[in-house]
């Protein structure tokens, strides 16, 4: 009898829409700030860049009227059945989820997504306002275009180009190359070494005032993008 009760209790789990997603883990992610949350069928992993990450035996899940409900001393977690967006890129997820850990609430998306045109919210043509915390005036003609897997641009002297990667609000790019061309004055070269630099670590993407984006490498420092405006947009 008791050997049945387990192995229902082990059913029920296993049986759960979250952890039999296409056959893998259950996702989550939030943004403002940045987190993620794994769960499978032995452990959930909730992981954000401002703390460290906290991992806990999966419980027993329990089937609510419009989703499942994860609980445990440290991680609760509410996974509702309703579409979601996540702010930051343009996918489409089949849940909406709110994490409690530590006592601190944090709300996102979860499950399968849909992604439409635009593969991410950084997509499109950019200008760098500043690097490191140094402004780049208007005439330095620095600039950034994603699109798709791929970052072009300007480093103010010469072009650049490689790939890139947005994976719960990281950006991560590269290889990188650029021309060869020498640049006049040692600002100029500063100034394209620093973006090179900034661009080749793990940067965090938020949102900022507006039409800019603040990517924010690990000790702090910042590249901070405006989207170009359209010809003939105001």
């Amino acid at each position: 009898m008791k050997t049945l009760i387990a192995a229902a209790a082990a059913l029920t789990v296993l049986a759960s829409p979250a952890l039999a997603q296409r056959g893998g883990p259950y996702k989550a992610v939030g943004t403002e700030p940045f987190w993620g949350l794994t769960i499978d069928s032995r452990t959930m992993k909730f992981e954000t860049p401002d703390r460290r990450p906290v991992t806990v035996p999966t419980p027993r899940v329990i089937n609510g009227f419009a989703g499942e409900i994860y609980k445990t001393r440290r991680i609760d977690v509410n996974i509702v059945h309703r579409q979601c967006s996540d702010g930051m890129s343009d996918r489409t997820y089949s849940d909406t989820v709110t994490v409690t850990v530590d006592g601190r609430r944090y709300s996102g998306c979860g499950g399968d997504t849909q992604v439409r045109e635009t593969a991410t919210v950084i997509d499109g043509n950019w200008r760098v306002l500043s690097i490191g915390g140094i402004q780049v005036g208007p005439r330095a003609d620095v600039a950034l275009q994603f699109q798709r897997g791929r970052v072009t641009g300007n480093t103010g002297c010469n072009s650049l180009n490689g790939s890139f990667r947005l994976d719960r609000g990281f950006l991560t790019a590269g290889p990188l190359a650029t021309t060869r061309r020498a640049c006049m004055g040692n600002g100029a070269m500063a100034l394209e070494r620093a973006l090179i630099d900034t661009l080749g670590q793990r940067l965090s993407v938020s949102q900022g005032n507006g039409r800019r984006l603040v990517m924010t490498a690990r000790g702090g420092k910042t590249l901070v993008l405006e989207r170009a405006r359209q010809p003939g947009r105001r």
